[in-house]
Formats: C-alpha cells, sequence, structure tokens
C-alpha cells in the first residue's frame, strides 16, 4: 500500500497531524516504537514494583487549543486542578510548604507569607503572572496559524518590557529582579523552562 504521508511516532503532536492530514483527504501511516501511543500524555506504570498508573506529561492538556478539539471533534472531558503546585520546605525545623492556588486566594497570600513574612513576594507574583497572562493571550492565537516572523510577533505582542524580558533577555534576569526568595524563583522558574532544555541564564530567542 503507497501512502501519501509517513508520520514518524504517534506522540500527541504526530496524532493530530495525522489526523488532520488523514481529514484532508491524505493517506496516512503512523509508525510508533513504544508499546503505546501517546507519547507523553499516555499514563504508564512508571515504577515496576507499583501497578500505579501515572501521567507524564498530560497535566499540560492546558495547552491543547479547542479549536484541535473541535476540528477532529474530540469527545473528552478535561477537569481543572484547584491547585498549581505544592513546593515542601522546612523553616525552624517545621515542615511546611508553599502553597499556590490556580486562582489567587486567602490560602496562596497566607502560604506566601509564612514562607517570606511579609506579602511583598504574593503581590509581585500576581503583578508578574498577570503580565505573562496579558503576552500569552495575544500569542496563543498564532499558534494554528502559519508561523510568523520575529518581527511579527512583536508588533503583536509587544506591551511595554514584557517582550524584552520574557523574549530577548535570559529568564534568571527578571526572575532575580522581581522575586527575592529563592523557593518562590525556583517556582517560577519551574513554569518558564518547563519543556525546554536550556539554562535561566540562556537566551531562548
Amino acid at each position: 500500500m503507497k501512502y501519501d504521508v509517513i508520520v514518524m511516532g504517534a506522540g500527541h503532536n504526530g496524532l493530530v497531524a495525522a489526523a488532520y492530514l488523514a481529514k484532508a483527504g491524505k493517506r496516512v501511516l503512523i509508525l510508533e516504537a513504544a508499546d503505546e501511543i501517546g507519547g507523553a500524555t499516555a499514563s504508564v506504570r512508571a515504577f515496576k514494583e507499583y501497578d500505579a498508573l501515572l501521567s507524564r506529561y498530560s497535566y499540560l492538556v492546558a495547552l491543547l487549543p479547542d479549536q484541535i478539539v473541535k476540528d477532529l471533534t474530540l469527545n473528552f472531558e478535561t477537569i481543572s486542578r484547584e491547585v498549581s503546585s505544592f513546593t515542601p520546605y522546612k523553616k525552624d525545623g517545621k515542615d511546611l510548604g508553599l502553597h499556590i492556588s490556580r486562582v489567587w486566594d486567602k490560602q496562596t497570600e497566607e502560604s506566601f507569607i509564612e514562607l517570606t513574612g511579609s506579602s511583598d513576594e504574593g503581590i509581585a507574583w500576581q503583578d508578574f503572572y498577570s503580565e505573562v497572562e496579558k503576552f500569552a493571550q495575544k500569542m496563543a492565537p498564532t499558534f494554528l496559524e502559519p508561523l510568523r516572523t520575529r518581527s511579527e510577533m512583536k508588533a503583536l505582542i509587544a506591551q511595554d518590557k514584557t517582550w524584552e524580558y520574557l523574549v530577548e533577555k535570559p529568564m534568571a534576569e527578571i526572575i532575580g529582579a522581581r522575586f527575592k526568595n529563592d523557593l518562590v524563583q525556583g517556582v517560577v522558574l519551574t513554569d518558564a523552562l518547563i519543556g525546554t532544555f536550556v539554562s535561566a541564564n540562556s537566551i531562548q530567542a
């Protein structure tokens, strides 16, 4: 049998690409070396001694555009978790943790104060992520469009210095300037570097 397209890898990106190509009338063959399809979104038994299926990457399903779900008539339900992250630490001999809810709330505010002794870091967190959210709202719609040039993206997204410190400079520079607590910096860097293979001092542009 002859195929118009051969997709190497049946991860989530490969499956989506193959589905779109098939919808367009192409004969598609997908090749996958692993025992299961889905790539990073597949749940696996990560530890042989425990019979438990664990998600490796599916918590980032928020990155799946609604348009793809609609185009491919995917039928599934997602449930949004209430807690964004919980980072354990010790303070004065006590086991504590920085609790951050997906939506800023009293518990998150108090957790920042418990860690740092003031509300300053919590305020800095809200300000920073508010700017990042505005940036993302402008960038996200372009993910399903032909790739734009750097200058086109800058013209679309540029707002104050957001483009400069999120694109032009290393993340370590802006995070170090905006946040003083090491643990908080680490949590922000987790968001900044996940899915990349660079350091906090690299320029990802």
